[in-house]
């Protein structure tokens, strides 16, 4: 298989996962800036409902139905946006797991599927007004991540479901997150700083997202539509 397509699932596997954060129990729109990436830090909007997540950076967005299992990706540059079903991305990674079964690249990039770890850490801190308790995470040796999540910003019942329906969509990746969701459930609230150490196929990837805003109150439908006069296009999974 080529590096290329490789990459891209990749790509593909931490997209969907920056989506899966928890859904709030009431509509939420927060305010983050980003650091890690090409460039000077940028700012980040999520915008949530209980079955809607839109995540904004300027250049792109991302918005993902928890209900139907679409998701949108908006490229604000090219005036252009695609569509991909989460069935259209579970069949993506299954034939991406049976032609890496058995490779040992798999396992050196991902590690051994028993190796999901979520523990307390002690580091409390208060991030965008909130006081967040400290949890660290890791799935084998290669992904690891710490989060301060908001005790007072608590995830609805629907936020179990969409995460397994979410999960179920990572192909090779899918029963490390299903491990990782399990465990997810210890921590209480909503994630409001993020940091992220990780090698992905020899790349490292180190990233911080860190609210700086907090809105509390209803978001309108339309936020959750592509811009009108912008081009619909074949998805990469499509092509």
């Amino acid at each position: 298989m080529k590096m290329r397509s490789f990459y891209r699932s990749a790509c593909l596997i931490l997209m969907v996962s920056t989506l899966c954060l928890p859904v709030a129990a009431e509509d939420l729109t927060v305010v983050s800036t980003v650091t890690g990436g090409k460039g000077g830090p940028t700012t980040s909007t999520q915008y949530i409902t209980s079955d809607k997540v839109r995540t904004s950076d300027g250049r792109f967005d991302t918005i993902m139905d928890l209900t139907s299992g679409l998701m949108i990706h908006i490229d604000h540059k090219k005036k252009s946006y695609e569509e991909t079903s989460l069935e259209a991305l579970r069949q993506h990674f299954a034939e991406l797991e049976q032609m890496l079964e058995g490779n040992p690249m798999m396992s050196a990039m991902l590690g051994k599927e028993t190796e999901v770890v979520v523990t307390k850490g002690s580091d409390n801190r208060q991030v965008a007004g909130y006081d967040c308790d400290h949890y660290m995470m890791r799935i084998g040796q290669k992904f690891q991540f710490e989060l301060w999540a908001a005790r007072d910003l608590k995830a609805p019942v629907q936020y179990h479901d969409a995460k397994k329906m979410a999960y179920a969509a990572m192909g090779p990746m899918a029963s490390r997150f299903d491990k990782l969701y399990e465990e997810m459930k210890k921590v209480e609230g909503f994630p409001l700083l993020t940091k992220i150490d990780t090698k992905v196929i020899g790349l490292k990837v180190q990233s911080e997202s860190e609210a700086t805003e907090v809105r509390k109150g209803p978001i309108s439908a339309g936020t959750f539509e592509p811009p009108a006069g912008y081009k619909k296009k074949k998805s990469a999974l499509e092509k």
